[in-house]
């Protein structure tokens, strides 16, 4: 590990070791949010639910309700659940009216499990008051605030991402179609997708020069092999930089690990967990089969998991895909392009 990694891991540890008592846990619905707040002492169930509009108004009635509310002597934050769109609009919002406060969202499939092992009933006061305790319990970090070009780039690859879904879809479905009259409206319908895919390469390949930062970064990785453009410019809009991570932290992000099952006598079983951007993971699933030919250190690996005993060619190709994104980070966080023989011209200068 780098010692700007070591920097980065220790100053993560830091913020997690500050605790923050008090949470102002918001449920975001489209046109309104509402907001409650939690601090271990009073009972949640009967702390105070109000309604808030989704607007600039809306934002600074909230802001001046949290601040009758909180908590002086303690720090206190808001935390509220992943909804897409309305989530991140509205903490953008808040932080655009008071950039000091801390503003956690949270993975919603956590949200969920967490909300409904504590209550039967579902409401949006009740999920709020919930929310609150989550961030509570668990002490969710703040989030890093994308620019506008971060942004744009995340629309536009999250836009491509569900046009290349429906033309798959588009092309299965019409594997079963029987007749040449309907035959010829899907492959009609699929030739448009492609060419609006192809726009949408193209607003992508401009919005990741925007940023001088951005731009610099997807160009580094662009030079791992198998990593072409539009691929790095993926990456970075589904994880942001990649140098404000550890490479635990990618791993967890990426869903690229190992998910144990095991319960008392019954064998213990692995996956892989799936966790996070499920387009990061398919285009790191096309990237490592053409960097599994050209980068060493991922062939050794493939070979060596696939003479293992009960190994597989998916377990050794998820092993690379893991392996890849871990080299790209490395090749990010040192601001060197990717050199194949970097690690025995290290060696040679120890």
């Amino acid at each position: 590990m780098s010692k700007e990694l070591k920097q980065k891991a220790g100053q993560q540890q830091e913020q997690q070791q500050e605790r923050i008592w008090q949470w102002f846990g918001v449920d975001v619905s489209k046109g309104f949010f509402t907001a409650t707040f939690y601090d271990g002492l009073s009972d949640i169930s009967k702390s105070e639910a109000v309604n808030f509009d989704s607007n600039r108004k809306g934002v600074r009635r909230f802001l001046s309700w949290r601040k009758k509310h909180a908590n002086m002597l303690f720090p206190t934050a808001v935390v509220m659940e992943s909804t897409g769109y309305y989530s991140d609009r509205l903490a953008d919002l808040m932080l655009k009216l008071d950039s000091s406060i801390h503003v956690s969202i949270c993975n919603a499939r956590s949200v969920s499990y967490y909300i409904k092992s504590h209550a039967v009933n579902k409401t949006d006061k009740s999920d709020a008051r919930l929310i609150a305790k989550y961030g509570y319990d668990f002490q969710p970090l703040k989030i890093r605030v994308r620019s506008r070009d971060e942004k744009l780039l995340r629309e536009l690859v999250s836009e491509r991402g569900k046009l290349v879904k429906v033309v798959t879809m588009l092309s299965n479905k019409g594997r079963s179609l029987e007749f040449s009259e309907t035959k010829a409206v899907n492959k009609s319908v699929i030739s448009h997708l492609k060419e609006k895919i192809k726009e949408l390469d193209k607003k992508i390949a401009e919005a990741s020069r925007l940023s001088d930062e951005m731009d610099a970064e997807i160009k580094l990785m662009d030079t791992v092999p198998g990593v072409g453009r539009l691929s790095a410019a993926v990456i970075y809009a589904e994880l942001g930089s990649l140098k404000q991570y550890t490479q635990l932290q990618l791993s967890g992000l990426s869903g690229l690990f190992p998910a144990i099952r095991q319960s008392g006598s019954s064998p213990t079983k692995s996956k892989l967990s799936k966790c996070g951007s499920k387009y990061l993971r398919q285009i790191l699933y096309l990237d490592a089969t053409k960097a599994m030919e050209k980068i060493p250190a991922l062939q050794d690996m493939r070979k060596r998991l696939l003479a293992r005993e009960n190994s597989s060619k998916m377990t050794a190709r998820c092993a690379c895909m893991r392996k890849l994104l871990l080299i790209i980070e490395g090749v990010v966080d040192s601001g060197i392009p990717y050199d194949p023989n970097f690690q025995q011209k290290k060696q040679r200068f120890l």
